[in-house]
């Protein structure tokens, strides 16, 4: 909520355009990247908590041009698309009309997207109906462990990922409930073997004693390269995964 670290969500590019878990600063942030919202083709959020899908309605309409176009796909938790208990529905009736195609992914389900495949993966969350996500590019398999807690079914629904991007709330001895800490980001990792692990979504007492920190520990103990997110950085997926990090930003 004091935006330390943008909270934008996550772009993906390889033959589609997907932006995930579009929170607070989405559409802010893509201007700054010259991203045009009107060539995204498929919105995905994990669950419903403001900080993965506000910015999510306005970015629909971007997609399907204003309104003036039956186009994209939205895809979501059940929370998300159709509501769960307490938990929304997080997109109004009006918006998802917008899109040519709408659906709520449970954990195990999966979708095509032109010439990527798309899993929902399980969380333990406090929003029951949360997903992760694998999505397998044509360059490998990407993984988005989502918020959740560590368990050995989100440990085994990741494997086989060339990067594992997790969603790292938590330092080092400051496990909460529904979120992982560094500890267990470190477990995570080496148990599924990546060839690099990204850590993202850090929260506040995180930041103060360092991501660059928690980056090294998880790295020290799995012994997997392990980066610690900035904001508007880019990771080139081919036979060398290259990180490049935007000079002007923390």
């Amino acid at each position: 909520m004091y935006q330390p670290r943008n909270t934008g969500g996550i772009y993906f590019c390889d033959g589609c355009r997907i932006h995930l878990d579009p929170g607070p600063g989405a559409l802010v942030n893509m201007a700054r990247l010259s991203i045009d919202p009107s060539k995204t083709d498929a919105v995905l959020i994990s669950h419903c908590h403001p900080d993965h899908y506000s910015d999510a309605e306005v970015l629909i309409e971007g997609m399907a041009r204003g309104g003036f176009r039956k186009r994209g796909v939205l895809v979501g938790s059940n929370s998300v698309i159709q509501g769960y208990g307490n938990f929304g529905p997080a997109i109004s009736d009006y918006h998802v009309g917008l899109p040519e195609r709408v659906v709520a992914m449970a954990k195990g389900s999966s979708i095509s997207l032109v010439q990527m495949k798309i899993e929902a993966t399980p969380t333990a969350h406090s929003d029951p109906t949360g997903i992760g996500f694998k999505l397998h590019t044509s360059n490998g398999t990407i993984s988005y462990v989502g918020d959740s807690e560590l368990n050995p079914e989100v440990t085994e629904a990741h494997r086989q990922s060339r990067v594992l991007i997790i969603c790292l709330t938590r330092p080092i001895s400051s496990r909460i409930p529904y979120h992982m800490c560094t500890e267990d980001a470190s477990v995570l990792v080496k148990k599924v073997s990546p060839e690099a692990a990204v850590l993202t979504h850090f929260g506040m007492k995180l930041l103060h004693e360092g991501a660059e920190k928690q980056a090294r520990y998880v790295e020290e103990r799995s012994g997997i390269r392990t980066v610690a997110a900035t904001d508007l950085m880019t990771l080139t997926l081919g036979k060398v995964i290259r990180v490049h990090r935007r000079c002007d930003m923390n």
